[in-house]
Protein backbone atom coordinates (compact mmCIF):
# COMPACT_ATOMS: atom_id res chain seq x y z
CA UNK A 1 0.00 0.00 0.00
CA UNK A 2 1.24 3.48 -0.90
CA UNK A 3 2.11 5.96 1.69
CA UNK A 4 0.04 9.61 1.61
CA UNK A 5 3.30 11.21 0.24
CA UNK A 6 4.09 8.42 -2.45
CA UNK A 7 -0.30 9.04 -3.31
CA UNK A 8 0.30 12.58 -3.29
CA UNK A 9 3.08 12.74 -5.63
CA UNK A 10 0.81 10.53 -8.11
CA UNK A 11 -2.10 13.16 -7.33
CA UNK A 12 0.59 15.92 -8.04
CA UNK A 13 1.53 14.10 -11.48
CA UNK A 14 -2.05 13.99 -12.70
CA UNK A 15 -2.58 17.17 -11.74
CA UNK A 16 0.34 18.89 -13.31
CA UNK A 17 -0.50 16.66 -16.26
CA UNK A 18 -4.78 18.37 -16.04
CA UNK A 19 -3.22 21.59 -15.49
CA UNK A 20 -1.31 21.69 -18.92
CA UNK A 21 -3.93 20.10 -21.05
CA UNK A 22 -4.70 22.84 -23.64
CA UNK A 23 -8.35 21.56 -23.96
CA UNK A 24 -9.47 21.73 -20.27
CA UNK A 25 -12.36 24.13 -19.99
CA UNK A 26 -11.56 27.20 -17.26
CA UNK A 27 -13.01 26.02 -14.39
CA UNK A 28 -11.34 22.87 -15.34
CA UNK A 29 -7.82 24.13 -15.32
CA UNK A 30 -8.80 26.26 -12.32
CA UNK A 31 -9.76 23.37 -10.30
CA UNK A 32 -6.76 20.95 -11.05
CA UNK A 33 -4.12 24.53 -10.06
CA UNK A 34 -6.08 24.45 -6.45
CA UNK A 35 -5.73 20.64 -6.08
CA UNK A 36 -2.38 20.93 -7.11
CA UNK A 37 -1.40 23.63 -4.62
CA UNK A 38 -3.08 21.53 -2.03
CA UNK A 39 -0.78 18.72 -3.15
CA UNK A 40 2.21 20.90 -3.15
CA UNK A 41 1.62 22.22 0.50
CA UNK A 42 1.04 18.56 1.60
CA UNK A 43 4.13 17.24 0.16
CA UNK A 44 6.36 20.21 1.20
CA UNK A 45 5.15 19.47 4.79
CA UNK A 46 6.04 15.38 4.19
CA UNK A 47 9.46 16.48 2.83
CA UNK A 48 10.66 18.36 5.84
CA UNK A 49 9.18 16.31 8.49
CA UNK A 50 11.44 13.46 6.70
CA UNK A 51 14.04 15.43 8.33
CA UNK A 52 12.81 16.99 11.44
CA UNK A 53 9.75 15.42 13.28
CA UNK A 54 9.60 18.92 15.08
CA UNK A 55 8.83 21.32 12.28
CA UNK A 56 5.67 22.50 12.86
CA UNK A 57 5.64 25.61 10.41
CA UNK A 58 7.24 26.53 7.18
CA UNK A 59 8.31 29.90 6.30
CA UNK A 60 7.36 30.12 2.51
CA UNK A 61 8.64 33.97 0.71
CA UNK A 62 8.59 35.18 -2.76
CA UNK A 63 11.43 34.84 -5.05
CA UNK A 64 12.38 37.89 -7.32
CA UNK A 65 9.07 36.98 -9.44
CA UNK A 66 5.93 37.99 -7.35
CA UNK A 67 4.47 34.28 -8.69
CA UNK A 68 7.68 31.89 -7.93
CA UNK A 69 7.78 30.93 -4.06
CA UNK A 70 10.72 28.86 -2.09
CA UNK A 71 10.84 27.76 1.12
CA UNK A 72 12.91 29.48 3.45
CA UNK A 73 12.99 28.20 6.85
CA UNK A 74 11.42 25.98 9.38
CA UNK A 75 9.48 26.71 12.39
CA UNK A 76 9.28 24.51 15.55
CA UNK A 77 6.10 24.05 17.84
CA UNK A 78 7.80 26.80 20.00
CA UNK A 79 8.69 29.43 16.97
CA UNK A 80 11.63 28.78 16.79
CA UNK A 81 12.95 29.27 13.71
CA UNK A 82 16.16 28.08 11.32
CA UNK A 83 17.08 28.06 7.69
CA UNK A 84 16.19 24.95 5.84
CA UNK A 85 19.50 22.32 5.53
CA UNK A 86 20.52 21.72 2.08
CA UNK A 87 18.92 18.24 2.00
CA UNK A 88 15.53 19.76 3.26
CA UNK A 89 15.72 22.25 0.47
CA UNK A 90 17.06 19.34 -2.15
CA UNK A 91 14.11 17.10 -1.03
CA UNK A 92 11.45 19.75 -1.41
CA UNK A 93 12.73 19.76 -5.18
CA UNK A 94 10.75 22.83 -6.32
CA UNK A 95 7.32 21.63 -4.75
CA UNK A 96 7.17 25.48 -2.94
CA UNK A 97 7.24 26.78 -6.06
CA UNK A 98 3.87 25.04 -6.67
CA UNK A 99 2.29 27.88 -4.44
CA UNK A 100 1.28 30.95 -6.90
CA UNK A 101 -0.87 33.77 -6.58
CA UNK A 102 -3.25 31.86 -8.97
CA UNK A 103 -3.79 28.93 -6.16
CA UNK A 104 -3.46 31.43 -3.38
CA UNK A 105 -7.44 30.33 -2.52
CA UNK A 106 -5.99 26.32 -2.16
CA UNK A 107 -2.95 27.07 0.00
CA UNK A 108 -3.61 30.70 2.03
CA UNK A 109 -5.34 29.11 4.79
CA UNK A 110 -3.02 26.89 5.53
CA UNK A 111 -0.92 29.19 6.60
CA UNK A 112 -0.51 30.46 10.25
CA UNK A 113 0.05 33.98 8.43
CA UNK A 114 -0.39 35.35 5.53
CA UNK A 115 1.61 38.78 4.67
CA UNK A 116 1.01 38.93 0.54
CA UNK A 117 2.64 42.91 0.98
CA UNK A 118 5.87 41.59 2.20
CA UNK A 119 6.00 38.27 0.55
CA UNK A 120 6.01 35.87 3.44
CA UNK A 121 3.87 32.95 4.52
CA UNK A 122 4.02 30.90 7.32
CA UNK A 123 2.27 26.99 6.52
CA UNK A 124 1.38 25.54 8.94
CA UNK A 125 2.77 22.08 8.59
CA UNK A 126 -0.35 19.98 10.15
CA UNK A 127 -2.68 21.99 7.75
CA UNK A 128 -0.93 21.07 5.16
CA UNK A 129 -0.94 17.41 5.71
CA UNK A 130 -4.75 17.59 6.66
CA UNK A 131 -4.94 19.29 2.97
CA UNK A 132 -3.31 16.03 2.09
CA UNK A 133 -5.49 13.80 3.47
CA UNK A 134 -8.79 15.68 2.01
CA UNK A 135 -7.47 15.39 -1.16
CA UNK A 136 -6.67 11.75 -1.26
CA UNK A 137 -10.07 10.76 0.11
CA UNK A 138 -11.81 13.03 -2.61
CA UNK A 139 -9.76 11.29 -4.76
CA UNK A 140 -10.79 7.82 -3.49
CA UNK A 141 -14.27 8.44 -3.05
CA UNK A 142 -14.82 9.69 -6.25
CA UNK A 143 -12.92 6.73 -8.38
CA UNK A 144 -16.03 4.49 -6.00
Amino acid sequence: MATDEEALLAVLGEEILAYQIAELLPEQRAAADLELARCSAALVAHALLRHDSAVAAVRIEEDSDPDERYASAAISAEGAERDLTDAESDDLGGLDSNLMDSNAAAWHPLCRDVDDRHGVYVLDVAGALESGREVLARRASSSR
